[in-house]
């Protein structure tokens, strides 16, 4: 067994110097916070006792001009709103020249319409001829473009009357878009 262990520890010069270095250090650190802290103080409060007239007068006119960008801020955003919106609509909206013209152009010379009446989901057609022919020949040319789907969805006949008092077949047509 070993006699010479000591569990003190010895205070030489060597720690004595670790130990007086840090004093130093802390002290220095500790000043150091303290000085940034007092100088910080001193320039606040230097600040807030300099605050010229001229001074406030430019803080006034420089929160007028940015008080006069929020009104036309707030107006251009306004703008983009509804020409936003307007764009949706456009963008949901059907075409209806492209639809009166598409049927239209399917109408036989012997027929002549007598109402057209356009709505975003239906067209009602009624018309009248002399000639049965004419009338068959318009229902075939709204059956076709149902058939390629062009404009037209569905096709439904209301109506197919014959006239005897001004010798005439009227027809009401309702086309689904």
């Amino acid at each position: 067994m070993n006699t010479n262990i000591n569990l003190l520890l010895r205070t030489d010069e060597e720690t004595l110097r670790r130990q007086k270095r840090v004093k130093t250090l802390n002290f220095i650190a500790i000043m150091f916070l303290a000085g940034v802290g007092g100088i910080s103080l001193f320039l606040f409060l230097l600040i807030q006792i300099t605050n010229s007239p001229g001074i406030k007068k430019e803080q006034n006119d420089i929160i007028e001009k940015i008080s006069q960008f929020q009104n036309v801020g707030a107006k251009l955003f306004i703008l983009n709103n509804r020409i936003g919106n307007i764009e949706k609509v456009l963008e949901k909206r059907i075409d209806l020249s492209r639809v009166t013209s598409g049927l239209l152009a399917k109408i036989p010379n012997q027929l002549s319409i007598d109402d057209l009446e356009v709505d975003d989901k239906s067209v009602v057609i009624t018309g009248q001829s002399k000639s049965l022919w004419a009338i068959g020949e318009f229902i075939n040319n709204l059956a076709g473009m149902v058939r390629k789907k062009e404009i037209i969805k569905s096709l439904t006949l209301n109506s197919l009357m014959f006239d005897e008092g001004r010798n005439v077949y009227q027809v009401s047509i309702k086309a689904e878009l």
